[in-house]
């Protein structure tokens, strides 16, 4: 007789396992070995499709219209482009590796033990080349749309162990590899809700959600975020509910658990899809939701059924599985063993190859200035400017549908012209002017991509740098959604460099720009920093106008009078009398003080990067915020406390500097800023409720901090910087 097909609810003395002969109970387990392997070649198809064709789906949907993979590839860097293509390889390769002939069961792998280890493999290869292509990006002009970086591997390894170890529960022989990944679930969802992201434990962000959904005012709001809640809830509830069978034995092969774990979460999402449609709301970004849970659900799929493989090939003997598959299904091909090593080779090669070619490109710059020259000075004053708002002109035109813009580009290919034929003029032009005319030449295609433009623009500072003329390009690309899609409008902003200052901390390299702009348009930042760009740039005109300002007799740290200033007029009144005391004591100093803060602050985000650490501050005053909303604040955050540190400008400079954003301000980055900076220096909590500053005892603690020490201030804003970050704030040296 063979063996039952549904064992006994009691698997700790199943009397019908104990009666089945060895043989039966070994020709069950074959055979369930041989439907889990079809399962699985089945499901790299359906789930490879699905990966392949996310690269035709909207990532991202900005303005109701969609932005698609290949309008972002151009722009990143090589590691960023393999995150980018990452998910729609793995399918291509899933698809490779469900495909089978008359004669063999697979083109390359044909054991469904060796198959498993290769899709797992696959997803572990695609998770590291998302995480690496995310860190590189965040380099670059345009980084990874968010999209792409939302990929948990313990939101996956839930579902995926649950649906597995079920199953497995269901046969005797596989009963303890179920239990042992039915465990490991509950700690996958234990790291997804427990490991720190960006400063702060999921769990304590879900259950401020819960508090904040029981607190609504209207039943509609709360069933609607109380949706968004369950599907937050849901790797917890399924890992909870998949420890019901760690002593268990289910029914039948295939519970509504292991269902449950596959559809539970993507059928969630449809219900917001389906949600939308009656609402009227259809469009590309509810298509791209209900695709993507579909894609959940594949992945899901066939990472459990691959689990499912591999634990039957690790724990039943190799000779109970093979004689009942035979060669035609599955007994050829490389061994497990073999496999693996090919797996982990391949997905360290990856990982090395990815490191290497995500790297950012180094800090720090040579530049020796020459003496500018009224030639040069027109190129970069005159007739670059006249060239760029003629090819503005002429792109609007054409992006508008105004016909050919004949005129238009004719004025722009003159103007082209004029400056290209200066610039070929001088001694010390050749390079520049290829680099412009290339410039020139490239950036009349329309589609042109960002970093492309970036790039080409980054050539002409070289070729500047090289030939020692004090001139630099500021590239910036400005994105917009128009009816027919996303568009890209680039910009140059033309610079004259005054002085270079070169820096080391530890054995890194960095470097400052003092530049004076070349063109009339108004600016309201000190300076500037890119983290794609080796430098960052303090304009010396604005720290000019700022010290100016300052400077008179009578001026106020805020010169707004709106009703927001009256209504704090008493508070703002003890920093006016602070300034005045600042300014008596700078004197002629000051435009000094306020240069050397201003290079300080830049040189800090160069040296930052956009990777710096969430202070806990900031996650417990901007929790809900967005992550880019954070990430400033806390960039600034830390150039402001290196502000303060700045040996040749008075550490009050720039408290005096951030109490009008602290006390008139609503919101905003420096409104944040200027509130965490004064309370750790104080130590006193300065607001009313979560966000509100309480103006009276904002001043009074601005008093109290005003009138220390320089040293003792600068030394009380390193032990900030030290309790936010956890290392000690790192000193520059000028070289």
């Amino acid at each position: 007789m063979s063996a039952p097909l549904v064992p006994p609810q009691n698997a700790s003395a199943p009397p019908q396992d104990a009666a089945a002969p060895p043989g039966d109970e070994s020709a069950a387990t074959a055979m369930f070995y041989r439907m889990s392997a079809e399962r699985l070649r089945a499901r790299c198809l359906w789930s490879g499709l699905a990966l392949a064709l996310s690269a035709l789906v909207p990532y991202e949907v900005a303005h109701g219209h969609g932005i698609f993979v290949w309008s972002v590839l151009p722009e990143l860097a090589p590691a960023a482009q393999v995150a980018a293509l990452a998910p729609a390889i793995a399918g291509l390769w899933l698809l490779f590796l469900g495909a089978r002939t008359e004669r063999r069961a697979g083109l390359l792998v044909e054991r469904p033990t060796s198959r498993a280890i290769a899709v797992l493999a696959a997803f572990v290869a695609m998770n590291v080349a998302v995480w690496i292509g995310r860190r590189s990006s965040a380099w670059d002009m345009l980084p990874l749309p968010d999209s792409l970086l939302t990929r948990p591997a313990p939101f996956l390894a839930v579902f995926a162990f649950t649906a597995a170890g079920v199953v497995l529960r269901f046969h005797a022989q596989a009963r303890k590899g179920g239990s042992a990944l039915l465990v490991a679930s509950v700690a996958a969802a234990l790291v997804f809700y427990l490991w720190p992201s960006r400063g702060e434990i999921p769990a304590q962000t879900i259950a401020r959600a819960a508090v904040l959904v029981a607190t609504l005012p209207d039943a509609r709001f709360q069933l609607g975020y109380g949706m968004v809640l369950l599907f937050v809830l849901g790797p917890l509830a399924i890992a909870l509910l998949g420890l019901a069978y760690v002593r268990r034995v289910p029914r039948r092969e295939h519970p509504g658990l292991a269902i449950a774990a596959v559809w539970a979460m993507p059928g969630l999402m449809l219900l917001f899809v389906y949600r939308a449609f009656l609402s009227g709301g259809w469009g590309v970004e509810a298509g791209a939701v209900a695709f993507f849970a579909l894609l959940l659900a594949a992945v899901v799929a066939v990472l459990a059924s691959a689990i499912e493989v591999l634990a039957l090939g690790v724990m039943v003997p190799e000779a109970e599985l093979e004689p009942g598959i035979g060669a035609s299904a599955g007994g050829g091909g490389a061994r497990p063993i073999a496999a693996a090593g090919a797996a982990a080779a391949s997905v360290a090669a990856l990982l090395g190859a990815l490191l290497v070619l995500g790297r950012p490109a180094p800090k720090g710059v040579d530049w020796r200035l020459g003496a500018p020259t009224t030639e040069w000075d027109k190129v970069y004053g005159e007739l670059l400017p006249s060239w760029e708002r003629a090819r503005i002109a002429r792109d609007a035109h054409a992006r508008d549908a105004q016909g050919t813009g004949a005129e238009a580009q004719v004025l722009t290919r003159a103007r082209s012209r004029e400056m290209l034929a200066v610039a070929r003029a001088q001694p010390d032009g050749k390079d520049v002017a290829a680099a412009l005319a290339t410039l020139a030449g490239q950036v009349d295609d329309l589609e042109l991509s960002g970093r492309a433009f970036g790039r080409l623009v980054a050539e002409a500072n070289d070729a500047a740098r090289r030939a020692g003329l004090g001139y630099y390009l500021d590239a910036s690309v400005h994105l917009g959604v128009s009816t027919d899609g996303a568009t890209r409008r680039f910009y140059t902003t033309p610079y004259r460099v005054k002085e270079v200052h070169a820096y080391r901390v530890g054995d890194d390299r960095f470097a400052t720009l003092l530049v004076e702009p070349m063109t009339g348009e108004p600016r309201v930042h000190l300076g500037f920093s890119r983290d794609q760009d080796p430098f960052a740039l303090v304009l010396g005109s604005e720290v000019r106008s700022y010290a100016e300002r300052f400077d008179q007799e009578g001026a106020t740290c805020h010169a707004a009078a709106d009703g927001a200033a009256g209504a704090n007029a008493g508070a703002l009144a003890r920093c006016d009398a602070a300034l005045a005391k600042l300014r008596e004591r700078l004197g002629s100093t000051l435009e000094r003080a306020v240069l050397a803060g201003t290079e300080r602050h830049e040189l800090q985000h160069q040296i930052d990067g956009p990777h710096l650490p969430l202070s806990p501050a900031v996650t417990e005053l901007l929790a809900g915020f967005s992550d880019e909303a954070q990430d400033r604040v806390s960039r600034e955050f830390s150039a402001y406390i290196a502000e303060m540190t700045a040996g040749d400008a008075p550490p009050q400079l720039t408290l005096v500097h951030l109490f009008p954003f602290g006390v008139v301000a609503r919101g905003g980055a420096e409104h944040r800023v200027a509130t965490i900076v004064l309370e750790t220096l104080s130590g006193k909590r300065l607001r009313s409720g979560a966000r509100e500053v309480d103006p009276e005892a904002y001043a009074q603690a601005f008093e109290e901090q005003f009138s220390r020490g320089d040293d003792e201030l600068r030394e009380a804003a390193r032990r900030g910087y030290r309790e936010h970050f956890g290392v000690d704030l790192q000193e520059p040296v000028r070289e």
